[in-house]
């Protein structure tokens, strides 16, 4: 009998360690695959202040206060996102249903919302693309049979507009060259209205070069992840475009030609600040890649 019951204590011990480790906790949730992604501030351009509370199905976890990170377990098949923030009104956010662990990218919320609207072309006929993919500052859409799409709902804070000129947007279709594309115009009337989108099919011998102009690759001094690295672009002193870099440490701006410095800036690091010399057309590609010491 003495036996029995310690066989039995034993598994009512393992049954309990069992439903321990599948309770939420750890990565913000219990679901069955891991998603990453970051929320960034539309007025800033860094992490939310205070930070943001993100819900994917019943998990929920708060944005890193340093880098806006955050870090969630999952069900199969989610595929919208709730972005809560004291200050902002509330974002929802659509992705393609979770098959495996995934990293989201970046979420950009902030004060107010515009509407983004444009067309995609084949770069190579400049006839419609339909069924591809546009993202940006978290919105997504599809194009329909004339390559036109519209992306609701985008963050936008008009007193830091060189921040929104400064977010990356992309463009993908099976069969094409991936393409990346900047909103480099204030909205009227609450949309942007984008001039066509070329990407080049992958047989294309002579694609378009990129959406940029000035770019470079942010490196820590002795090694490390540069995402969060704040990247500045500047004319005659004024801030004129911004991105908040991930962990790929690459920065990408497109400006007309002009005098320029740009200002890297990372907690722990010290301030670094270079000049643009040298810049006379549109579609010079100029490289500037730089080490941040601490």
């Amino acid at each position: 009998m003495k036996m029995t019951m310690r066989k039995l204590l034993t598994l009512l011990s393992i049954l309990a360690i069992a439903a321990l480790g599948c309770s939420p906790g750890g990565a913000g949730g219990g679901g069955g695959f891991q998603v990453t992604g970051r929320v960034l501030a539309v007025n800033t351009g860094g992490p939310p202040n205070p930070q943001a509370t993100v819900q994917i199905g019943n998990a929920s976890t708060t944005t890193g206060a340093s880098d806006g990170l955050f870090v969630l377990n999952v069900d199969t098949g989610a595929s919208a996102m709730t972005v809560l923030h004291s200050v902002f009104p509330t974002f929802v956010f659509t992705f393609p249903p979770v098959t495996a662990d995934t990293d989201l990218g970046d979420f950009w919320i902030g004060p107010q919302t515009v509407t983004v609207t444009g067309s995609v072309l084949d770069a190579s006929t400049l006839g419609a693309v339909d069924s591809a993919t546009v993202t940006f500052g978290g919105r997504r859409a599809v194009t329909n049979a004339s390559g036109a799409f519209t992306l609701t709902d985008v963050a936008y804070d008009p007193a830091s507009e060189f921040i929104f000129f400064g977010i990356v947007g992309r463009v993908m279709k099976s069969g094409y060259i991936p393409a990346e594309f900047f909103v480099n115009q204030s909205p009227i009337g609450g949309v942007v209205s984008l001039p066509p989108i070329l990407i080049a099919p992958v047989s294309d011998p002579n694609p378009p070069g990129p959406p940029y102009n000035l770019w470079g690759i942010v490196t820590l001094s002795g090694g490390g992840d540069p995402t969060g690295t704040e990247v500045t672009l500047k004319q005659n002193g004024t801030p004129v475009r911004f991105q908040n870099l991930g962990s790929d440490g690459r920065y990408r701006f497109w400006a007309v030609p002009g005098s320029y410095t740009i200002l890297f800036q990372k907690s722990g690091f010290q301030d670094l600040e270079i000049t643009i010399t040298g810049f006379t057309s549109p579609d010079q590609l100029i490289r500037n890649d730089v080490t941040l010491i601490p």
